[in-house]
């Protein structure tokens, strides 16, 4: 009980500062409980994959968590854009960059880019957090 408070609560938190990594292009509610709703439903999805992997007789190790929690993830971020109040997913253009010989041009990403991209950093996030906090 103690482990999936915890869990829960740092699946919270990382999912919060991806969300802002993003701030261009999804939008988070202001509202507090709609932003905690939000959050929730995110964290809920993450908490999920493990338990859908056991029942599909896969075991539940790194690459397999991650992903099916992309997967997951971006099915509830596309329900969360249809359905949740407050919550946008908008077309952003991506400033150039420039590492000395390397030149990233403008890139426009979609709302299906943004949702996909999200989706794999989080799990990604929440996988290595997953695999580091072993016992």
């Amino acid at each position: 009980m103690k482990d999936g408070i915890k869990s829960f609560l740092v699946y919270i938190l990382i999912s919060y500062v991806v969300l802002d990594l993003f701030e261009a292009g999804i939008k988070v509610p202001e509202s507090p409980l709609y932003l905690l709703a939000t959050l929730a439903v995110l964290v809920i999805a993450m908490l999920m994959a493990c338990p859908l992997l056991n029942f599909l007789t896969i075991k539940c190790q790194f690459l397999t968590y991650f992903l099916m929690s992309t997967l997951l993830l971006f099915g509830a971020l596309y329900m969360l854009k249809l359905f949740m109040v407050d919550f946008y997913i908008e077309e952003f253009v991506f400033e150039g960059i420039e590492f000395g010989s390397i030149l990233i041009k403008n890139l426009v990403f979609t709302p299906l880019i943004s949702i996909a991209l999200c989706s794999v950093i989080l799990s990604f996030t929440t996988a290595i957090f997953r695999e580091l906090d072993v016992k």
